[in-house]
């Protein structure tokens, strides 16, 4: 059973380490140890995940982790943008629990408290390199609104936004 809660400081090398785990292409993966290593620092590629509560939480948002049998499986984050959107940000499911719900419960959790913080609608972002993502978004009842796609990246950005539930 998973469980979705809050941040805790605790969490960040474990954290670090699942925001570096494959994600492009990457579906169900038993292979991957479900005990993460935790990492010595933040990525370098993620700054917010450097201080997560002040990156957040403290910027009007909130972060989110998933926990099953004492691991954390999954992550994300959400902050309100200048639309006044929740902006979806830094999802992460631990490939050896895709395709088990991890995922959903984590979206309707950040929807929940996209509406407890009073934005009306989530937008997010991902990329045509990553059709699972595409496809899971989808089933979620993500509209898509746009792409973008520039001369120097081999992928097509997608942009997506659902109402939010209050």
């Amino acid at each position: 059973m998973v469980t979705i809660r809050g941040f805790r400081d605790a969490d960040a090398p474990v954290v670090w380490t699942l925001s570096t785990l494959p994600n492009i292409g990457a579906t169900a993966d038993a292979s991957i140890p479900l005990a993460l290593e935790p990492a010595a620092g933040p990525p370098a590629a993620f700054d917010d995940l450097a201080d997560v509560r002040a990156s957040f939480d403290g910027a009007g948002g909130a972060f989110l982790v998933a926990e099953t049998g004492g691991h954390l499986v999954g992550m994300g984050g959400i902050l309100p943008n200048d639309a006044g959107q929740a902006e979806v940000l830094r999802v992460r499911v631990h490939p050896a629990t895709r395709r088990q719900g991890v995922g959903r419960a984590l979206m309707a959790a950040l929807e929940t408290r996209a509406a407890e913080l009073g934005l009306r609608e989530m937008f997010l972002d991902t990329a045509t390199n990553q059709p699972e993502a595409v496809a899971f978004y989808q089933g979620l009842g993500y509209r898509e609104i746009g792409r973008e796609t520039r001369p120097d990246w081999s992928w097509t950005l997608v942009y997506f936004t659902k109402p939010v539930t209050p």
